[in-house]
């Protein structure tokens, strides 16, 4: 994660999916703005194997990788956002999983408890 403050995580909770798109997106564009400026940079070359490090040109390219740095903490914070939400989503499944197992435990007992009625009613005539 960044050096920045800390990120207020609760709001990408609410809609992640949007999130993760929007930083997709916005990874796309700049790699795309990233290796145009890198071509033009290479053309620009006066000698192979080397690009000018001065200039406009080199000031945007550094630009679009420090943007590309800064998008790959928005994907460290997705990952916890993630996780967090997974647990969370885990930990319900496992509520409504447990809840299942008693409703049918206590079923069965009441089923158990009615064969064993009528056997014992069966068993007195």
């Amino acid at each position: 994660m960044s050096s920045e403050q800390e990120v207020d995580l609760s709001q990408i909770r609410g809609d992640w999916d949007f999130h993760s798109r929007y930083v997709t997106n916005a990874m796309e564009q700049t790699l795309k703005r990233l290796n145009k400026s890198w071509r033009e940079l290479k053309k620009k070359s006066r000698k192979k194997g080397q690009v000018p490090v001065d200039g406009a040109l080199m000031d945007e390219f550094v630009e679009a990788c420090a943007q590309t740095r800064a998008l790959c903490d928005d994907y460290d914070i997705l990952a916890q956002t993630q996780n967090v939400k997974y647990v969370a989503k885990k930990k319900s499944k496992k509520k409504a999983k447990k809840k299942a197992s008693r409703k049918k435990a206590r079923k069965k007992a009441r089923k158990k408890a009615k064969k064993k009625a009528k056997k014992k009613a069966g068993g007195r005539k």
